[in-house]
């Protein structure tokens, strides 16, 4: 079965999780933050997936308004139990995500999970169980 196509994104699955590397190198304006958000989520959508990494490696900027994609992926993706993880942020980038306090040092003051490559964030979400998970 072949994977539809997207403007600004591609799309892959690795290990059951989906990957979206986005191919803009610059996230501006409220055309683009649309765009982002319906290409994402229909890639989502389509996958059927609860488990996304978003790389970013390609991002050299991004405006305010562009942060609207991957909170609609995250609430998606928390409306089925979902996950979702950003990589290969660029340091000026990473410094947007922090100054808006959407990622930050600690687990639980970031609104989203970040690692520095994709291999990173799919190990992180293969090492997490996906429900239901028992304490020993």
């Amino acid at each position: 079965m072949s994977q539809p196509r997207y403007r600004h994104l591609k799309n892959e699955v690795d290990q059951g999780i989906l990957i979206l590397t986005l191919s803009p190198s610059r996230l501006e304006g409220d055309a683009m933050a649309e765009s982002l958000v319906e290409e994402m989520g229909a890639a989502v959508a389509q996958a059927a997936a609860d488990k996304v990494v978003v790389n970013l490696e390609h991002v050299e900027y991004l405006t305010s308004a562009n942060f609207r994609p991957f909170l609609a992926v995250r609430r998606q993706l928390q409306s089925c139990g979902g996950q979702l993880v950003l990589c290969g942020l660029k340091p000026a980038v990473a410094e947007i995500f922090h100054v808006t306090r959407l990622v930050g040092v600690g687990a639980s003051s970031s609104l989203f999970q970040v690692q520095p490559d994709v291999a990173a964030a799919v190990a992180l979400l293969t090492a997490k169980p996906a429900s239901g998970g028992s304490k020993g």
